[in-house]
């Protein structure tokens, strides 16, 4: 069992797609059911991480980043064998310029997190 460690950032991402679904579009039911099926995701992730491949972009690949859809939103994230932990660092609408957003969060060290638990585990 993979236990998970969230950015600062996916606490944000998830918070305002929540109020977006609820306020913006007035939907709370939708809005309570986008939990319900988070928190499904994050059952299966931490049961099997692996269920899902690296993303197909050779950059992001290298950086280990995969994702799992939960209805419209990509739960990105990353795995650390060494630590049975599953990073989830961000959870970005389908729509958006995901491969742009993540590599230059990265290649800007916005990701910093990320990066130290790459560097801390191959000492």
């Amino acid at each position: 069992m993979f236990e998970l460690t969230f950015s600062e950032r996916i606490n944000n991402d998830i918070v305002s797609s929540i109020n977006y679904i609820k306020n913006t579009l007035k939907a709370p039911m939708a809005a309570q059911n986008h939990v319900e099926e988070l928190k499904k995701k994050y059952t299966k992730l931490k049961e099997n991480p692996f269920v899902r491949p690296l993303v197909q972009n050779k950059y992001l690949a290298s950086e280990g980043i995969r994702f799992i859809m939960v209805k419209k939103y990509m739960l990105v994230y990353k795995i650390n064998e060494k630590n049975n932990t599953v990073f989830l660092y961000r959870f970005i609408y389908c729509r958006r310029d995901w491969v742009n957003i993540l590599t230059n969060e990265i290649k800007n060290n916005k990701i910093l997190s990320l990066r130290l638990t790459q560097d801390s585990n191959s000492n």
